[in-house]
């Protein structure tokens, strides 16, 4: 389910089966960086389209974490961690992070949740056919990660 109107309401109906929460992390740069953060925020947001379509009815894609590229990542991964929190005060079993900004791995065992971080593949100048190929193949990697993750 997405972060939607049209999704929202069957969320509330059936929340009790939506029990996991995929929280996109995404790095704002304004700067040098800012094809690389396109980039990833295209990456991920069509990989966590692709994610919330196979595990609909369990998944909720919330809005993306967004940060500031020259923010210390460990003021990040606090803010990341005041989310988890109030998620889980609101009664969602798991959470997901995703994300290509290889900061993430620096502070991954502060996480209480799965980190799922995917190095960045751009999309920009792929052919269709070649693009829908790369994200099956990636989906197939992280379902299982996922799944694994259901077992807690």
């Amino acid at each position: 389910m997405k972060w939607s109107t049209d999704d929202i309401p069957s969320f509330v109906k059936e929340r009790q089966y939506v029990d996991t929460a995929l929280v996109p992390l995404l790095p704002i740069d304004f700067g040098d960086g800012i094809r690389q953060s396109s980039a990833m925020t295209e990456f991920i947001t069509v990989m966590t389209a692709e994610i919330e379509r196979q595990f609909r009815g369990r998944m909720l894609l919330v809005p993306p974490f967004t940060y500031l590229e020259t923010k210390d990542i460990e003021e990040s991964c606090k803010e990341v961690e005041r989310w988890i929190h109030h998620m889980k005060e609101e009664q969602v079993k798991h959470v997901v992070l995703i994300t290509a900004d290889p900061s993430w791995k620096k502070v991954e065992a502060e996480l209480d949740e799965l980190l799922m971080w995917m190095p960045l593949v751009p999309f920009e100048n792929m052919d269709a056919d070649y693009k829908k190929q790369v994200i099956s193949e990636q989906i197939k990697q992280l379902i299982p990660l996922v799944m694994d993750k259901w077992k807690d």
